[in-house]
């Protein structure tokens, strides 16, 4: 059996800017496992690119997570806010 290293759960994230929060991501929710592929296909603007960058904890100013959760081999995400990805302690 895969060990699970990535689960998404309804993750939400906004940008918050001068003219007020724009919601990049609605309940985006998935997960993988050791050794699984995945392709993420999408229409222009349709939060390919931020999830991605949520996932590695790269979401910058005026982005915020504000609901769900991401985990990576076992670490929350959003503790780890401006320090990248938690490392693989093997």
């Amino acid at each position: 059996m895969s060990e699970k290293i990535l689960d998404i759960k309804d993750e939400r994230l906004s940008f918050f800017t001068p003219a007020g929060e724009v919601k990049a991501l609605n309940g985006v929710s998935f997960t993988m496992n050791q050794g699984d592929v995945l392709g993420v296909v999408g229409e222009s603007g349709s939060g390919k690119s931020v999830t991605a960058y949520s996932v590695m904890g790269l979401t910058a100013y005026p982005g915020k997570l504000v609901g769900g959760k991401v985990w990576f081999n076992g670490h929350e995400i959003e503790e780890h806010e401006g320090e990248g990805l938690p490392q693989d302690p093997r």
